[in-house]
C-alpha cells in the first residue's frame, strides 16, 4: 500500500497541448523539500511532486521509504527523459486510493513497454540475410551489435519448412555468385545440385521426357542449400552472443542525436553511434521515420524499387518418400490457368541427397496470384508457414492432377505456403511502378540512392541495393559493404573517427 500523505500533481509542461486525464490540485501552501519526476506514457507527461512539511515528522520516514528510482527511456512517440530520484508524500489522505490506481498503472507501463536506454556501437535493423552479414562481420571486428527484427523469426525472406524446402529464396549460380558462396563455406554449409533431369509433368497428367531446366525458375546449373536458406540466417545468428538479437522489435523512427544516432521502436530505445537499415527499400520509405529527412530523391528512388520476389508465393508440399524419382521425374510439373501453381520443382530428398524430408516446391507471380493463396485464410502454425486444413486440400487436389491423386493421397504429409503480399515487413507498393514502368525491377537495384549512406551515420543494405539480381548473394554483398563502410568510418570500436 502507498504512504497515505502522497499526492498527484498537474503537469507544469503539456507536451502537443495533450491534458492527462488525471489531475488534482495542489496544496495552496507549497513547502521546501521538493523533488519531482516526470513518468511518460504516450505522448501524456505526468508529474509526481513531493512536499515535505517543516514539521511532521511522518515526512522524513516517507522520505526514507518511497525513493524510487525510475530510469525512463522512451515512449512510443520517442520521447526520453533523464534518470531522477523522487520521494512523494503530501497532505490529502483523500487522494490515495485514486494515486494508488494512477502509479499502478504507471508502473506497469514503465516495466512492460517503456524503452530502454542501451548504448552500443552499431544497430542493426533487419535479421534478413544482409543484416546478419553485416553484424556478423561487425562483431569479429570488435563492435558491440544489436539486431533488431519486427519479426518473430530471423532470415527475412530465406523461410524455409522443418524438412529444409525453401519458401523463399532459393539459390545460388556458383561460382559466379562468390559472396554467398564463401559466405557458405566460413559457416561450415553444404550446396546441393538441383536435379531438372527426368520426366516432366504437364496439365491434364500428360508427361513428356525432359525439359525441366526449360520449366522450373531456376534453370540449368543451379544449387540450392543444405537445410534450405534457414540455415544460413541461423548460422549467421549463433556468430552473434547470446541475446544480441532482438526479434518482434518493429523499428519506426531513426533520428539523428547529439552523441549518435537514436533507433526508436514502439518498446525499445537505442543509443548508437552507427545504424543499418536491412530491410527492402519500400518498406523502409514507408514505415521508418527519419529525422532529419532522407534527400528527396533518395527517398523517390526507394519507393520506386520494387522488393525482389515481393509479390510472388510459394507452396511446399512434403512426402513420405521422393516418389517423382522413383517414377523417373524431375519433380518438375507445370500447372495451368489460375491454379494455385505455376510450376513445381524438388526442393528436398532425403532418399538420394541426405536432406530432412522428401519435398516438392511451387511459386506462382502477382498480387493475383497471392490472393488466391490468401483466401484459405490464416497458417495453421506460422512459425513453421505450415498450412491450414483447407489449402492443404487444395493443394492436394492440384498435384492430383499432374502427378496422378492415387500416388499423391497416399504419399504427401503436409503443406506449407507463404503469399509475400501478405508480409508487410516484405511488401509493399511504394509508388505503384512509376519510376519501374512495369519493366523488370531488377534494373533498378544498386542504384547508388539506394546505399548512400547518410551524412550522420545511416547505413543501407539488403540486396536490392546491389546489382545481383535479387539474389542472396546481393544480400550477402550488401553486409559486406556496410562492414566496410562502418569499419572505415569509425576505425575502431568504441571510439576512433566516428565523424557523426
Amino acid at each position: 500500500m502507498l504512504p497515505q500523505n502522497w499526492l498527484y500533481a498537474p503537469p507544469l509542461v503539456l507536451v502537443r497541448g495533450v491534458v492527462p486525464s488525471l489531475a488534482f490540485a495542489l496544496p495552496e501552501t507549497v513547502l521546501h523539500t521538493k523533488t519531482k519526476i516526470i513518468f511518460w506514457k504516450t505522448n501524456v507527461p505526468l508529474l509526481l511532486t513531493h512536499h515535505s512539511p517543516h514539521n511532521d515528522p511522518r515526512s522524513r520516514m516517507a522520505t526514507r521509504v518511497s525513493v524510487l528510482s525510475v530510469r525512463a527511456s522512451a515512449c512510443r512517440f520517442g520521447v526520453r527523459t533523464r534518470k531522477y530520484h523522487t520521494a512523494i508524500f503530501a497532505s490529502k489522505p483523500r487522494l490515495r486510493g485514486a494515486l494508488s490506481c494512477s502509479l499502478l498503472l504507471m508502473s506497469n507501463a514503465m516495466s512492460g513497454s517503456a524503452s530502454q536506454a542501451i548504448e552500443v556501437d552499431v544497430v542493426v535493423v533487419g535479421a534478413g540475410i544482409s543484416g546478419l552479414t553485416a553484424a556478423s562481420k561487425l562483431h569479429a571486428a570488435g563492435f558491440s551489435v544489436r539486431v533488431l527484427e519486427a519479426r518473430e523469426r530471423v532470415g527475412g525472406r530465406c523461410f524455409s519448412t522443418p524438412e529444409g524446402a525453401d519458401l523463399g529464396g532459393s539459390w545460388a549460380w556458383l561460382p559466379d555468385e562468390s559472396h554467398v558462396s564463401n559466405l557458405a563455406t566460413d559457416l561450415g554449409l553444404v550446396w546441393v545440385p538441383m536435379r531438372l533431369d527426368g520426366g516432366v509433368r504437364l496439365p491434364g497428367g500428360k508427361r513428356q521426357s525432359g525439359g525441366g531446366e526449360y520449366l522450373a525458375p531456376c534453370g540449368p546449373g543451379a544449387v540450392r542449400m543444405d537445410g534450405g536458406y534457414a540455415a544460413l540466417a541461423e548460422a549467421l545468428a549463433k556468430t552473434l552472443p547470446e541475446g544480441s538479437i532482438k526479434t518482434n522489435v518493429d523499428v519506426r523512427s531513426i533520428k539523428k542525436s547529439t552523441n549518435g544516432v537514436e533507433v526508436v521502436s514502439s518498446d525499445l530505445t537505442l543509443s548508437v553511434r552507427r545504424v543499418v537499415v536491412a530491410i527492402p527499400p519500400r518498406v523502409l520509405a514507408a514505415r521508418v521515420h527519419f529525422e532529419p529527412g532522407l534527400p528527396p530523391e533518395q527517398l523517390a528512388q526507394m519507393r520506386g524499387t520494387a522488393t525482389w520476389a515481393g509479390d510472388w508465393c510459394k507452396v511446399v508440399a512434403s512426402f513420405k518418400s521422393n516418389f517423382w524419382r522413383k517414377n523417373g521425374d524431375a519433380g518438375v510439373a507445370k500447372f495451368g490457368g489460375n491454379s494455385l501453381l505455376a510450376v513445381t520443382w524438388e526442393a528436398a530428398d532425403p532418399d538420394d541427397l541426405g536432406e530432412k524430408g522428401a519435398c516438392l516446391a511451387g511459386v506462382n507471380f502477382g498480387e493475383g496470384a497471392c490472393a488466391r493463396l490468401a483466401k484459405f485464410g490464416e497458417h495453421a502454425d506460422t512459425k513453421t508457414g505450415k498450412s491450414n486444413q483447407a489449402l492443404t486440400e487444395a493443394v492436394t487436389k492440384e498435384l492430383s492432377g499432374v502427378f496422378g491423386e492415387d500416388v499423391i493421397r497416399d504419399q504427401i504429409l503436409a503443406v506449407y505456403h507463404t503469399a509475400w503480399t501478405g508480409e508487410k515487413y516484405t511488401w509493399h507498393e511504394g509508388d505503384g511502378g512509376a519510376l519501374g514502368r512495369g519493366d523488370d525491377p531488377r534494373r533498378l537495384y544498386g542504384h547508388p540512392n539506394l546505399k548512400k549512406p547518410t551524412n550522420w551515420g545511416v547505413h543501407f543494405a539488403g540486396t536490392e541495393t546491389e546489382p545481383k539480381s535479387g539474389h542472396v548473394d546481393g544480400a550477402v554483398a550488401a553486409g559486406e559493404r556496410v562492414f566496410l563502410e562502418i569499419k572505415q568510418a569509425l576505425g575502431a570500436p568504441g571510439g576512433g573517427k566516428a565523424d557523426l
